[in-house]
């Protein structure tokens, strides 16, 4: 297949005007000028679907990061076409925070409940004792035909047999929790914006107002959580304080009020979005250990 041009669109059919240099068709969009796309073409394809690389990313990463809360503003005002639009900009970040933590091992954060570990790091098989026998015994015994455990005995009784069960099974649950973060934290992003349209229900804003803030708020943690990874860890308290007062500033900024406000307000969000992050958390965990 070689470049070529006609006059006319080789998608709709649509007539192409000869005497103007059309770049697209009028009618469909497609290109007017065809040829043989190259690797690099679909790397720049694949990479620009799931991350934003216009001219637009760098202005809209120097607002979001250097101005809390001015990124929202701008696109309450209408003015949206030169920034990355809220939910692509999270893909982006998100997209690119995961992507370093898979391939690269950056930031990976290990949650341990394999037990105790030699120096290689693997699973030392320690000996049941007579305690451990007879709770493992209770937990056959509440998954029993018509016992009277409640379902979240029953939860808790399947969950102690399946880490039981292997000391493989750890590994591969923690491997499959990994696989599923992303998903874990994208549902957490409409929790967060309920939680603040609950704090400012008095604002009277719609709940999209809200999730866009919850959109920009989690694009700037992500971009938080990575440079902590990234930098020493003397870095990362510093780092954390200077989150927290991000925080407090883009309220401010998005919602006004006093300041006294705007920090009880903030205690109020961060212990019911804690409260219900740590429950998504269990939640998939109790789905990563069961699955596996």
């Amino acid at each position: 297949m070689s470049t070529h041009a006609s006059s006319r669109c080789a998608n709709c059919g649509a007539d192409l005007p000869l005497t103007q240099s059309l770049r697209f068709c009028p009618r469909c969009g497609q290109e007017t000028t065809l040829h043989p796309p190259s690797f690099w073409e679909f790397v720049h394809e694949f990479v620009g679907h799931y991350v934003a690389l216009e001219g637009a990313l760098w202005r809209t990463l120097a607002l979001l990061l250097l101005k809390p809360g001015r990124l929202t503003r701008e696109y309450f005002a209408g003015r949206r076409r030169r920034y990355v639009l809220p939910l692509r900009l999270y893909l982006s970040a998100s997209f690119v925070f995961f992507v370093l933590v898979k391939l690269l091992g950056v930031g990976e954060l290990s949650l341990d409940f394999a037990g105790p570990r030699d120096r290689q790091g693997r699973p030392v098989q320690v000996t049941t004792s007579s305690d451990h026998a007879a709770e493992l015994q209770r937990a056959r015994d509440c998954l029993a035909p018509g016992s009277p455990c409640a379902w979240n005995d029953r939860l808790g009784a399947r969950l102690q047999l399946r880490l039981a069960k292997s000391a493989d099974a750890p590994q591969a649950a923690q491997q499959r929790l990994a696989s599923m973060a992303p998903y874990t934290v994208f549902l957490m992003l409409p929790v967060f914006a309920a939680i603040v349209q609950l704090a400012y229900r008095s604002r009277r804003m719609n709940y999209g107002a809200h999730f866009v803030f919850s959109l920009h708020m989690h694009s700037f943690w992500f971009v938080a959580l990575l440079a902590m990874s990234l930098l020493p860890e003397a870095m990362t308290w510093p780092l954390a304080a200077l989150v927290v007062g991000y925080g407090l500033w883009a309220m401010q900024q998005v919602y006004g009020g006093r300041w006294w406000t705007t920090g009880l307000r903030a205690f109020v969000i961060s212990v019911l979005y804690t409260v219900a992050f740590v429950l998504g958390l269990i939640g998939v965990m109790a789905l990563a250990v069961l699955r596996n």
